[in-house]
């Protein structure tokens, strides 16, 4: 028996020794480990800023309360004096009203069998949590989060985009665009903790401190897309539309003063946003412009001085050309107008005839310069590209449709920036949608400048800007976007919409595009009303809403009234034209094939 005892307490020592000496660091290693816990500190995702440093997107500090039910019945309190042990009936009761929740709902989160770990309530006040660790209730912990918040709500939820719940990375707009700007660098914090979760006094702990993301500051100023948000969603509410864009332009740099659109969502409420919603169209919805596009075609017909502002054009009832018979919006006769006539009334006929003018290559190195068929540098996520054809792939119909605004696409962005050209005396500057970044000192970093392009002379821009003028006037189709007191240079446009999902034509795009005053245009105004179901015209359905966000802008900056234009040109043409004139015998052709 002595020799048997003498063995066993032999593998005892045996055994001592091996964990104390020769394992002696493997166990100490696995000791550390379970008392050493790691945390995960989040660092606080940059703001998004406006151009006036107006706050469009924020982080604030929040908690998750969580407890280990294991450790909870310990909870005690003073009692005359003496602590005394009240367990998991007080704690309910002492958490309640601090989280909102009733005792009986706490109480079966605190009795949770077999885990050590249940959340009690997510996005706590820090204020809220500091009461909480006051009572000293023991197993309760809260673990720090940062919650994303938007101030300007659903005004500019498309633009400034959202972040994931899950780990608050970016997933749209300006969020997506500089995500690894934003969010910064999380912070770890490693400690030895007791049983009860407490840090073991004089224990080892090593902690890296968060570097909080850097901020954004946009182009966008918040008080004007509110002011085109709200303007946009009445009309497109009343005309029954699908959606609707409004695009503001700052003329001079090309910058992105306003980009609404509607429907649109609230990202502080992303559960309840329809995907459909969460685009931003005026960067990814591509369209054909309709009559909007009939600028480029007159700026490179002025360019190429093929015609001048009071060039006479025959305008026929019929226009024959390759496998088509064209012919107006609205039917009428034998129509004698001039070039500015054509744009004012805005005659498909009277577009193609001018515009055949110039060969097919040399027009679409100018749609091509105005921008069309190439992304923005914004780099705005989703954003396309639109499509034009190459000017081999002008055959048959295209060859003519393309000249009046059919045919091939652009995005809302992309058609404010032909405009923006005209009111730049010829100069197109890309639009920008990024002020710059700031340092983690506070200093603005500025975003790289774009590189302006003169795309046609100042001399033609200020021609076909007096032109443009007409549409406005008395004989043009945008009686609707006329402001009292200033002169103002714009176009309608009323496009076949087509629809990838159906894979044909359906409902139409109804735009209207102008600056003011048209003498010294600071802003250029743009927008597109898409598949309206009370009407069709961009004059009565988009002119409304350009009216109103470009009065907003005229009383905002003092801009004084526009004096009389020392340009006058004439709508419909006061003498006949040559008889071998090209309109003259296109006429004729037409007359002699009965059209």
């Amino acid at each position: 028996m002595f020799v048997a005892i003498l063995f066993v307490f032999t593998i005892f020592a045996g055994q001592l020794l091996r964990i104390q000496a020769f394992d002696a660091s493997a166990t100490q290693a696995a000791a550390l480990s379970k008392r050493t816990v790691k945390t995960t500190t989040p660092a606080m995702r940059g703001q998004i800023l406006d151009t006036n440093g107006q706050v469009l997107a924020d982080s604030v500090e929040r908690f998750t309360i969580a407890a280990d039910p294991t450790v909870v019945p310990a909870y005690t309190v003073p009692v005359d004096g003496v602590r005394e042990q009240v367990g998991v009936t007080r704690a309910a009761s002492d958490l309640a009203p601090l989280l909102d929740m009733t005792p009986a709902q706490l109480t079966k989160l605190l009795t949770r069998a077999n885990t050590r770990y249940v959340v009690i309530k997510k996005d706590v006040n820090p204020a809220i949590y500091r009461e909480i660790r006051a009572l000293g209730i023991p197993g309760i912990s809260g673990e720090r989060i940062a919650q994303r918040v938007y101030p300007t709500s659903m005004a500019l939820g498309q633009l400034v985009g959202y972040v994931l719940p899950a780990d608050q990375s970016g997933a749209g707009g300006i969020e997506q665009m500089y995500n690894s700007l934003l969010q910064g660098t999380p912070g770890v914090s490693i400690s030895e903790r007791a049983r009860d979760g407490y840090v073991i006094p004089g224990s080892q702990r090593e902690d890296t401190p968060a570097v909080n993301g850097r901020d954004v500051k946009l182009t966008i100023d918040a008080d004007l897309q509110w002011y085109a948000e709200n303007a946009l969603a009445k009309q497109v509410t009343a005309v029954g539309a699908e959606s609707g864009t409004a695009v503001v332009l700052e003329v001079a740099t090309g910058k992105v003063r306003a980009a609404a659109s509607y429907p649109t969502f609230d990202p502080n409420d992303l559960a309840n946003a329809k995907a459909s919603q969460l685009r931003n169209y005026a960067f990814d919805d591509a369209f054909e412009p309709g009559s909007t596009g009939k600028l480029m075609t007159m700026s490179a017909a002025l360019e190429q001085k093929v015609i001048t502002p009071d060039t006479g054009v025959i305008v026929p009832p019929r226009l024959p050309r390759a496998d088509s018979n064209f012919k107006d919006n609205e039917p009428h006769g034998v129509e004698n107008m001039t070039a500015t006539g054509v744009l004012a009334k805005s005659s498909n006929m009277g577009t193609i005839m001018i515009g055949e003018r110039v060969s097919p290559a040399v027009m679409e190195a100018y749609y091509r310069k105005f921008g069309i068929g190439s992304k923005t540098p914004v780099g705005f996520p989703g954003e396309s590209a639109g499509f034009l054809a190459g000017a081999k792939d002008w055959v048959a119909s295209r060859r003519y449709t393309i000249l009046f605004g059919q045919g091939y696409s652009v995005t809302a962005i992309q058609q404010a920036g032909v405009f923006q050209t005209i009111a730049n005396k010829g100069v197109r500057v890309p639009p920008s949608l990024v002020e710059g970044t700031v340092d983690q000192n506070g200093t603005l970093i500025p975003a790289a400048p774009t590189t302006p392009v003169r795309v046609v002379s100042q001399d033609t821009a200020v021609k076909l800007s007096r032109m443009m003028e007409e549409v406005t006037g008395k004989d043009g189709t945008a009686s609707a976007a006329r402001i009292k007191g200033y002169r103002v240079a714009g176009k309608t446009g009323t496009a076949d919409r087509y629809d990838e999902k159906l894979k044909r034509y359906n409902g139409f795009t109804a735009s209207f595009i102008g600056f003011a005053p048209a003498e010294a245009p600071k802003y250029v105004v743009a927008v597109f009303i898409q598949k309206p179901s009370a009407g069709m015209f961009g004059g009565a359905l988009a002119g409304p809403v350009f009216n109103q966000v470009m009065s907003y802008l005229l009383e905002r900056t003092g801009a004084p009234p526009s004096p009389k234009s020392s340009l006058n040109y004439h709508v419909w043409a006061d003498k006949p034209l040559s008889p071998d004139d090209p309109e003259v015998i296109s006429n004729a052709r037409a007359k002699r094939d009965g059209l």
